[in-house]
């Protein structure tokens, strides 16, 4: 990503772990080298989602595109 130098680009990290839960701040620091604007934090949740989660996931997705 960091070579193809994004403008005026939105992006967000998400995702679940099962050790650390490191690489969603991983993966947003790396799209902010890149150039994207990165809108937030960014979501993790632990190891398979629960109904909790995905609530959470479709509110993540929702916010995104606003």
């Amino acid at each position: 990503m960091k070579g193809l130098a994004f403008k005026n680009k939105k992006a967000a990290a998400f995702g679940s772990y099962g050790w650390s839960g490191e690489s969603v701040g991983v993966v947003t620091e790396k799209l902010k080298e890149a150039g994207f604007e990165v809108v937030n934090d960014g979501l993790k949740g632990y190891w398979n989602p629960d109904a909790e989660m995905v609530q959470k996931c479709e509110y993540f997705g929702e916010q995104f595109l606003k």
